[in-house]
């Protein structure tokens, strides 16, 4: 039950959902014969999601989260005996399509095989399931392994966890992983933005881990420009993600998941 309102209910109060709500409210109102309290809804409306479509906006609120922990240099990397890759970052096959689906997250699988490749560690953890309603017969681990033997890195030297719905989870599997193989301190790969609600999970379990970020999306620009400030729907997108980590975290504090 938790796994489908952990989904469900941060889409309530994402920009879209809340579009939607204050749109269907201006209508109740207009139904009503409250013509000023309907427009003013309206107006609200517009103006939320011009504001999160803004690529101005989009780039403050994915930045905030991805300076907490921002991408590393291989130089600075120390060697270690495993890599843990957390899922989110693939989907499998499924008719009509033919292929694995890379989705945003896609650089955390080549991040994972090149660390493996240039032999900072020797074991490849990979951890990521499905959700209760997800259409594929095949786990997200067992894809993305799938994509790591396609770049070099040998099946025997990748152990799945196929379970985990959730970086709660993530942590939690992985971690029962990483001490039946004495993984000490582990490379976790993961996103940049993802990356600090990842680190607090293992930490809440005890366990240190190095943190290499990857799938960095905002960039530093000469100066602002006008587009800055349009309606963009990449950007909306993007607050949209943003905005749903942040909320991630606050829930993960709350429950003193991290």
């Amino acid at each position: 039950m938790y796994v489908y309102a952990s989904k469900i209910l941060p889409l309530m109060v994402l920009p879209v959902g809340l579009v939607i709500e204050l749109t269907f409210l201006a209508f109740l109102l207009l139904v009503a014969g409250k013509k000023k309290s309907s427009a003013l809804l309206l107006l609200l409306a517009m103006v939320l999601l011009w504001t999160a479509s803004m690529p101005y906006v989009a780039d403050t609120l994915k930045g905030g989260l991805e300076r907490a922990y921002p991408a590393v240099m291989m130089t600075e990397i120390p060697r270690s005996k495993c890599v843990v890759v957390l899922g989110g970052a693939v989907e499998p096959v499924r008719p009509p399509r033919v292929d694995i689906d890379l989705l945003d997250g896609a650089d955390r699988v080549r991040k994972a095989a090149q660390l493996y490749n240039e032999g900072f560690a020797s074991i490849v953890i990979v951890s990521g399931g499905n959700q209760p309603w997800s259409p594929f017969e095949e786990s997200e681990a067992e894809s993305i392994q799938t994509l790591l033997v396609e770049r070099g890195v040998p099946a025997e030297s990748i152990v799945l966890e196929s379970d985990s719905r959730n970086t709660r989870e993530n942590a939690f599997n992985s971690v029962a992983l990483m001490e039946k193989l004495e993984c000490g301190k582990p490379l976790l790969v993961t996103s940049a933005a993802h990356m600090k609600r990842a680190v607090a999970a293992f930490s809440r379990l005890r366990v240190e881990v190095f943190p290499v970020s990857t799938d960095v999306k905002v960039v530093d620009l000469p100066k602002l420009t006008v587009f800055d400030f349009l309606p963009d729907a990449e950007a909306l997108h993007m607050t949209n993600d943003a905005l749903r980590e942040w909320i991630g975290q606050w829930v993960y504090k709350l429950n003193e998941w991290n």
